[in-house]
């Protein structure tokens, strides 16, 4: 009895260290609009040293929607639901960044700027959609690990390919040799366990 809860619990810290860590993001772009609603805005969302960097431009939205709701705002929102301000489209412009991975976004029109809910006046909504790099050309996948020393972002040069540079490379490979080597103990737990139990069942 015994040997099977050593077993069990091998096997449970075994898939533990596998398994994948952090969330996958995408760099991407987005198109804003409305229905019933004049104004469009544009989008893009670059992954830079652990943030995305968003830049919006934004044409022919009105100056004002009324005298006390004067402000035009910027929200990110994830799959969960979870919603974050990433600042106000001043003369329909904004440079904002979040390390939150989001699916949507979408603009509100807003009494102060520094609200961190948002009101039920939505104009523009859009979905995040992955770059187009062309034919042949897969997009980057960057991986956020939720760790002090966030991993480099691709690093890209006009006349060179794009490279992914890791955090640490010793760290890397002792964790892959100590997963390999626990791996292989609880493989060895296993077989000795089983057996264990023929053996028993032969005396019986």
């Amino acid at each position: 009895m015994k040997t099977e809860r050593i077993v069990s619990l091998v096997f449970a810290l075994t898939f533990f260290l596998f398994l994948p860590r952090g969330a996958r993001a995408n760099e991407g772009l987005a198109d804003l609009r409305g229905s019933g609603v004049s104004g469009a805005c544009f989008v893009s969302s670059i992954y830079i040293d652990g943030s995305y960097k968003v830049m919006a431009t934004c044409r022919e939205l009105k100056m004002a929607l009324s005298p006390e709701k004067n402000k035009y705002l910027l929200w990110a929102e994830d799959e969960t639901g979870k919603q974050k301000r990433l600042g106000e489209l001043v003369g329909g412009k904004l440079f904002g960044q979040t390390d939150q991975k989001f699916l949507k976004l979408f603009v509100t029109a807003e009494r102060d700027g520094y609200v961190n809910k948002p009101s039920e006046d939505v104009f523009l909504i859009g979905q995040m959609r992955e770059i187009d790099f062309g034919p042949g050309v897969a997009p980057v996948k960057t991986i956020i690990t939720p760790t002090p020393t966030q991993t480099k972002a691709a690093v890209v040069d006009q006349n060179k390919d794009v490279k992914v540079t890791e955090g640490n490379g010793l760290g890397s490979a002792v964790s892959t040799v100590f997963k390999i080597v626990l791996l292989g103990f609880g493989a060895l737990l296993v077989v000795v366990g089983v057996m264990s139990f023929l053996s028993r069942r032969r005396s019986l």
